[in-house]
């Protein structure tokens, strides 16, 4: 009896907590519900966390991007990113279903991690992979090629050659997943470039930060190891020159490895007077190596897109204002309008490579029989050339042998004349004789 008594009074003081709890975060979800009906803030900080990717609204970059790629919905943790979010309670969930949080109870109803936190990322078209004439051997994009690195007040700028490519060095992190190749995702804090340097007497080398590094004690903290040959590496001398990607390394894996790791780590992104700076390599060196003077250009910042101007010694970047709500859910805020799943991207991939293997194959075989063209051209050409100079040396001979008749022919007719002139002188003697004995 004792025991049933101490177990009601147990049971019922959990569910009078429960009930306290309840009641108390119900009120703090009114006024949480509340801010995130109402418009956001500019996010002006330089601090970025992955929840970001749920409270940050980036329509403008899904609806700038949609035209020249795909937006792919992947899991975060494709992308090895762990999102946590509050224990807030979201508006419509019940007391049982708080219950059941508190005592962590999942139902069979219940979403798995990959579908609570999915993301959008994207995947370039291929007419950025075609602007690159020097493509490498995999044939895709490469991020922070395809342009010119600028030296400014904010360090070393990527100025790409077109407008998406811009905005993607900018903002946001690159990912190379196995099956997509390079894929965006979007941040919301500007910096000259998000990469991470390397550097050596003669070389200079880049990659593109992962997703997770963020700023963190005024420099950026990386997730993850860079694999080597997501570096590209081109001679210092070149390091300015308008698409750099012309220079690059063609990827060799031990001669990557060798090189980046024969290099020395140069700061990158820091924060320095409350401003983003992409350090990078020294000017001076990279003066040395070039015998190029490098002036420094400033960095100007507008709120209107058709006011980033880029002149002399100026670059207008246009910084889009960017909202947030205060407590994310389970979803995005936004989402683009058009979008492929993973699974269907994947499949679109395969489909590509397979035709880029096919489209290989027919060049391979096409360069081959040209081979064969060529060689047979040059065989039949070589005969040609050889018969000719038979031809020479017979006609050559027969000249000669003419000119042989000829000189034979000339001697015995002159022989001839000499001949028939003694004979004649012979005959005219006998008849001088003749003359004479008849008178």
């Amino acid at each position: 009896m004792k025991t049933e008594i101490r177990s009601n009074y147990f049971v019922s003081l959990i569910f009078t907590l429960l009930l306290v709890s309840f009641i108390s975060c119900t009120k703090k979800d009114e006024t949480t519900t509340k801010q995130d009906t109402t418009p956001g803030t500019e996010t002006t900080e330089f601090t970025e966390t992955n929840e970001d990717l749920l409270k940050v609204d980036y329509d403008y970059f899904y609806k700038e991007l949609s035209p020249h790629g795909e937006w792919v919905e992947v899991s975060a943790k494709e992308l090895g990113l762990d999102i946590k979010l509050g224990t807030t309670l979201k508006e419509g969930k019940t007391f049982y279903d708080f219950a059941l949080d508190v005592f962590a109870v999942k139902t069979a109803n219940a979403q798995t991690d990959e579908q609570l936190f999915n993301i959008f990322v994207w995947r370039p078209a291929n007419e950025l992979v075609s602007t690159m004439v020097n493509e490498s051997p995999e044939k895709q994009y490469t991020p922070y090629n395809n342009g010119q690195w600028v030296y400014t007040d904010g360090g070393w700028y990527f100025k790409a050659n077109t407008p998406q490519e811009d905005m993607t060095s900018h903002y946001g992190r690159w990912a190379e997943d196995p099956s997509l190749g390079w894929v965006w995702l979007p941040g919301k804090v500007f910096a000259p470039a998000w990469v991470d340097w390397r550097e050596s007497e003669d070389h200079i080398a880049w990659a593109p930060l992962p997703p997770g590094s963020y700023i963190e004690n005024d420099g950026v903290k990386v997730q993850s190891t860079i694999n080597d040959n997501r570096y590209t590496i081109v001679e210092k001398k070149h390091f300015i020159d308008p698409s750099v990607y012309k220079y690059r390394y063609q990827y060799v894996e031990n001669k990557n490895k060798i090189m980046i790791k024969e290099m020395i780590k140069k700061d990158g992104v820091i924060i320095k007077n409350k401003t983003v700076i992409n350090k990078g390599p020294d000017v001076e060196g990279i003066e040395k190596k070039s015998n190029k003077k490098i002036d420094q250009v400033k960095i100007k910042k507008v709120g209107k897109k058709d006011e980033a101007v880029t002149e002399v010694n100026t670059i207008g970047v246009y910084t889009p204002e960017l909202k947030e709500v205060k407590e994310p859910g389970k979803e995005p805020v936004s989402k683009p309008e058009k979008r492929v799943s993973y699974k269907d991207a994947k499949k679109i991939t395969k489909e590509e490579k397979e035709e880029l293997k096919d489209q290989d194959k027919q060049q391979k075989e096409q360069e081959k029989e040209m081979k064969k063209e060529e060689k047979k051209s040059d065989k039949e050409m070589k005969k040609e050339d050889k018969d000719k100079d038979k031809n020479k040396d017979s006609d050559k001979d027969k000249g000669k042998d003419k000119e042989k008749k000829n000189d034979k022919d000339d001697k015995d007719k002159g022989k001839k004349n000499d001949d028939a002139m003694k004979n004649k002188g012979n005959d005219d003697k006998v008849k001088d004789k003749q003359d004479k004995g008849k008178k």
